[in-house]
């Protein structure tokens, strides 16, 4: 990718640009994107793991979610995830990359432990001085480490807490945070049930780009997941950012009350074929508005995936629709269990 810009125009202009390439959108004429913001580390919005990306985002009370999940709600961390470990790459639009892994151990006096790294990379940008002479290329990159603990309160509660280091650079500029995010779920001890919540990336900015206002992506969640009897497959429901009522759209002036409920929701659904393989789906409504056409059949804010278990280890792949931008598909292969010696 290739940015043509004066050395001196690297401001807030381009770190927006940097921002909504964080999150896979690109603006050409006929999609609509998100109205501009001053958080940074998007990046941290993208769904953490191929189960969650095939069910439409990250759900915050799957009763099934895979160990990587804990980077979305700590809670899922449990002593069953004991030398658990992952690895999730996606390749989004205009070079921009995400990764992430994790590594889960379980200590009885002091429950379960995981640490993990995500990274986004935007790719090679091309550096001009004022003259238009091309002086050469940077990198831009975020990345965020953290550490979990997840401890059982009751028989079917588990709590969970993370910390996290962040970091962004583009080129010599740079922005750090410090965050916390924590979380508990609920599992039913005879049916499959799940409900959980979280707040998530709750923390400060202490050294900012340009001296300027940027946020951390909080995100205040609430969901439940559960099969009814004699039900074919497992549902997910997840409420997202509900410290706030507005997601606005851009071009959307006179949004109605049902626009912003349905902005907040995000619909997924899991069924196992056979003993060792799923067959995942999911819907995103906000994400749907963001790149939809306005053509009759859109599959904006679609996406589907599939998982296959071999033994102790776990391979998730799925792909999320942006309507005529394409789909970016995510890959995840996760060791679920530790092999007995």
């Amino acid at each position: 990718m290739f940015i043509t810009m004066h050395l001196t125009f690297i401001n807030r202009r381009l770190l927006s640009f940097l921002l909504l390439l964080s999150l896979g959108w690109e603006l050409p004429n006929y999609i609509q994107a998100q109205v501009p913001s001053t958080e940074i580390f998007r990046f941290l919005r993208i769904p953490t793991s191929a189960q969650m990306a095939g069910m439409g985002g990250d759900h915050v009370g799957l009763w099934n979610a895979d160990g990587s999940a804990f980077f979305t709600n700590p809670a899922y961390l449990s002593s069953s995830d004991h030398g658990s470990a992952s690895l999730s790459f996606v390749n989004y639009f205009a070079d921009a990359r995400y990764s992430n892994l994790h590594y889960a151990y379980y200590l009885e006096e002091l429950g379960t432990i995981a640490a993990g790294v995500q990274y986004a990379s935007y790719g090679d940008m091309r550096r001009f001085d004022e003259s238009g002479v091309d002086i050469g290329s940077f990198n831009a990159g975020d990345y965020v480490t953290q550490l979990s603990l997840s401890r059982r309160l009751y028989p079917t509660v588990q709590s969970g807490f993370s910390i996290q280091w962040l970091h962004s650079s583009l080129d010599h500029f740079n922005a750090s945070a410090f965050a916390f995010s924590g979380g508990l779920i609920y599992t039913h001890p005879k049916k499959i049930l799940a409900a959980g919540i979280t707040f998530q990336n709750l923390g400060w900015v202490y050294n900012n780009y340009l001296n300027s206002e940027e946020k951390l992506p909080l995100n205040i969640a609430l969901g439940v997941s559960f099969k009814p009897e004699y039900f074919p497959f497992l549902l997910a429901l997840t409420l997202n950012d509900l410290h706030r009522w507005e997601l606005p759209v851009l071009g959307d002036e006179n949004p109605r009350a049902v626009d912003h409920i349905f902005r907040h929701l995000q619909l997924g659904g899991e069924a196992t074929i056979g003993k060792h393989a799923y067959l995942r789906w999911g819907y995103n409504p906000y994400q749907y508005e963001q790149t939809k056409t306005g053509r009759a059949i859109d599959l904006a804010g679609t996406s589907i995936g599939l998982g296959i278990v071999i033994q102790e280890y776990q391979f998730n792949i799925s792909k999320q629709s942006y309507s005529r931008m394409g789909g970016v598909v995510q890959v995840s292969f996760q060791r679920i269990r530790a092999k007995s010696d």
